[in-house]
């Protein structure tokens, strides 16, 4: 089994020994995780992952990667639009009209927000 060249710097390392002229692979450390999806959201992804030359799991770790080396989620949520509520919320938000809420020190969001409706 020979690691192509993405895969080599996340999941194994081609060992060669000279005496022999011999290529073995050592894995690293790895670990799995699995996570559910619609079916149809995972063939439309797996096929674009496909047509750029990677497999999933080569995906999965160069996203994983970059998260760990940036410290950011490297995603662009441009195509997602704001629905009215939270276009009204986003212009109080930017107007000044909104409502602070302050939190004693073990209180939860829900709880303060249960506890101002049940003054109204």
């Amino acid at each position: 089994m020979y690691c192509n060249e993405i895969r080599s710097a996340y999941n194994c390392l081609a060992l060669k020994d000279s005496s022999r002229g011999e290529t073995t692979m050592a894995t690293t450390n790895n670990a799995s995780f699995s996570f559910r999806l619609p079916a149809e959201l995972k063939q439309q992804s797996f096929d674009i992952i496909e047509k750029y030359g990677f497999t999933p799991s080569q995906v999965f770790n160069l996203f994983l990667t970059e998260i760990a080396k940036t410290k950011t989620v490297p995603l662009n949520l441009s195509y997602l639009k704001p629905n009215e509520t939270t276009l009204r919320a986003m212009q109080e938000a930017e107007s000044g009209e909104l409502e602070i809420i302050h939190l004693a020190e073990d209180e939860s969001i829900a709880q303060a927000l249960l506890s101002d409706l049940a003054k109204e």
